[in-house]
């Protein structure tokens, strides 16, 4: 897994692609597509805990000055 971003995006596109396989699954299409929006519901709902807990944390940057006095754009 790349980066945050990265991961975020897969797993929305996991969720948003698995309801309307559950829902075609279970209406009138083959048994695989509800086996499939679930699987992808499931591995959409799980990898972004997966992440945090396995995949250490970036350190953050180093604070700047903030306030008006600091401000380039305050003459």
């Amino acid at each position: 897994m790349k980066s945050r971003l990265f991961t975020l995006s897969i797993s929305l596109l996991l969720l948003l692609i698995a309801f309307p396989l559950i829902s075609i699954g279970t209406t009138n299409g083959p048994a695989l597509l509800w086996w499939l929006g679930l699987a992808s519901l499931v591995i959409g709902g799980i990898l972004p805990p997966l992440r945090r807990v396995f995949i250490p944390s970036q350190p953050m940057p180093e604070p700047t000055k903030v306030g008006l006095p600091e401000d380039d754009r305050v003459s």
